[in-house]
């Protein structure tokens, strides 16, 4: 074989070894070689002479958004955090409560609302609404036929947390009775 044939070849190897290698590490980082805004260097290159990066071309970015929570998910949030709390008859916080006490609260420290301190006077804050549009964060009355005599969060799926009674502690439970109706703080 002839020298300079031979030299060739070996050139035009490596050459092809050199672009398969840069090929396969442009594809590793994402970057299309038949892209326009395709550079020689990797983006996350750094120069050996200065130390600098490399000029990276813009990139699309992912629109991040801060998430809002809800009038309900704070709701849920405050009164969770009175999970265990005490009932005490009369009592609205920040460690002992009624049912209309923890309601009373939860809606002041999660929404800014001010309630008053009977489930009876928080039904006439509200607005009646079905279950079907009942949202977690909801209040949630219960009435005997002849007046409320419990409030409680509605916590989505058929439970509440409330504040249950003498002895007990405020806690989530599942809605024990259909003589109860929804209510949205206007």
């Amino acid at each position: 074989m002839n020298h300079a044939f031979t030299g060739a070849l070996l050139r035009a190897r490596l050459l092809f070894v050199a672009l398969t290698a840069a090929l396969t590490l442009s594809l590793a980082v994402g970057v299309s070689p038949l892209s326009p805004t395709a550079s020689a260097a990797p983006a996350s290159s750094t120069s050996a002479s200065t130390g600098d990066k490399v000029d990276q071309q813009p990139t699309a970015r992912k629109k991040t958004r801060k998430h809002r929570l809800t009038r309900g998910q704070k709701v849920l949030r405050a009164v969770r955090r009175q999970n265990g709390d005490a009932y005490a008859y009369g009592a609205a916080g920040p460690n002992r409560f009624d049912c209309s006490g923890l309601t009373q609260f939860v809606y002041r420290v999660a929404a800014g609302e001010r309630l008053p301190h009977n489930s009876g006077a928080q039904v006439g804050r509200t607005r009646r609404i079905s279950r079907a549009a009942a949202r977690p964060g909801d209040l949630v009355f219960f009435h005997d036929g002849g007046g409320v005599y419990h409030v409680a969060v509605y916590a989505g799926g058929n439970r509440i947390w409330h504040a249950p009674g003498s002895g007990k502690h405020v806690t989530r439970a599942q809605i024990w009775t259909r003589s109860h109706f929804f209510g949205r703080v206007r």
